[in-house]
């Protein structure tokens, strides 16, 4: 997809080798190197403690994700030996390739359909393993090998993904045992959110879009994110009403319910290969969404997907916010440029050039964001 022409790609490379090498001169600058090959401890947001060499090597991101975006952006991919295969996928499918074109490389056969195999895992000879803490198997599977395993939080500052990415990034640097400034990427995620809140404050709560996010979605699932998840962040806090507050968590729903529902806004995850069109024209079997009001009105969106996919806490969630309150009040926020805005923000932080295909290939991701997905 990002692969067109000659020149994108040496593009593409260059703004890679220059981000890394900046990533590397922070992290040369900024890290305190262990004097010898003894031994620390940490705390991890599961509430693990933790045994980790001084300096860690070899290091492998299973079942968190979207770490992968923070990892890059703090310390480049040098000592990145493992991926789990859905993380390569959205990296594919996603700008983060433009940073980092060497991910499609980094071995993912230690992780099948979500499950971790022990011994694949062990001939990576990793210092560590990084996990989600809601994917508890990962860390049984590495600790019984022997692997040192760091768990990062799925519902850390209760959802709210722009302080939740902040967290994981303080996180990820004392593992890596290395000082990194993320003061001027916080303040810009409070920034955004200050920036959000202040417009939307005396919105009443009837003026309010109803809206819904579509997790996962097959002839068999449908998964609808409630309360206690980043979809009902998201929704909240982009100044519109969740339809599906009466769940908590994101269990499976039926059809009816969604037609009692009747949400003004439809979002699709890119946990999901499906498409607005899917719902537009009735294409999957099973469901008949000709009825639904979001539908009619044609505001099914797919979210887009940025560095990663946005639905989840990612270094892009200022945007996601900002995106999402200006679907729901276009003219609160109709002196914001969001492609300008997305531009300025990709080369402040990756200190990469986005052109306007890169935009709209942000906007309208393809199917194949979707796999490597355990389904």
């Amino acid at each position: 997809m990002l692969k067109k022409v000659s020149n994108k790609i040496l593009v593409a490379v260059l703004a890679a080798s220059l981000l890394l090498s900046s990533c590397a001169k922070k992290q040369a600058s900024n890290a305190t190197e262990p004097a010898g090959g003894g031994t620390r401890t940490i705390v991890d947001q599961v509430g693990n403690t933790v045994v980790l060499p001084e300096k860690i090597n070899r290091v492998v991101i299973a079942s968190v994700w979207p770490l992968c975006s923070a990892y890059c952006l703090m310390f480049g991919t040098d000592k990145l030996v493992g991926l789990d295969p859905a993380i390569i996928s959205a990296a594919e499918n996603s700008m983060l390739i433009k940073i980092a074109p060497e991910l499609s490389n980094i071995p993912s056969g230690f992780s099948k359909n979500g499950s971790l195999n022990a011994e694949e895992l062990l001939k990576l000879k990793p210092d560590v393993v990084l996990y989600a803490s809601g994917v508890m198997e990962d860390y049984d599977v590495a600790t019984q090998a022997g692997i040192p395993a760091v768990g990062f939080s799925l519902s850390a500052k209760n959802f709210n993904a722009v302080e939740t990415i902040n967290s994981w990034m303080e996180l990820l640097a004392e593992v890596m045992n290395v000082s990194y400034d993320t003061s001027k990427f916080v303040e810009y995620g409070n920034r955004m959110q200050k920036l959000v809140a202040d417009r939307l404050k005396d919105v009443k709560e009837e003026d309010k879009p109803t809206a819904m996010i579509i997790h996962k979605y097959s002839a068999t699932t449908l998964a609808i994110p409630g309360t206690s998840t980043w979809g009902d962040y998201w929704i909240t806090a982009s100044g519109a009403r969740n339809v599906a507050n009466e769940n908590k968590g994101t269990p499976q729903v039926t059809v009816e319910q969604i037609y009692k529902w009747n949400p003004d806004r439809i979002y699709i995850t890119n946990f999901s290969d499906a498409l607005p069109e899917d719902l537009y024209n009735n294409t999957l079997e099973g469901y008949d969404w000709s009825n639904v009001g979001a539908v009619k009105s044609h505001n099914v969106y797919k979210m887009p997907l940025g560095i990663y996919r946005w639905y989840v806490t990612n270094t892009d969630s200022p945007l996601t916010l900002l995106w999402l309150a200006k679907q729901h009040h276009p003219a609160l926020f109709a002196d914001i440029d969001m492609d300008a805005e997305i531009k300025n923000y990709y080369k402040e932080f990756y200190r990469i050039e986005l052109t306007d295909d890169d935009i709209r290939e942000i906007y309208t991701p393809k199917r194949d964001a979707a796999r490597g997905i355990k389904k």
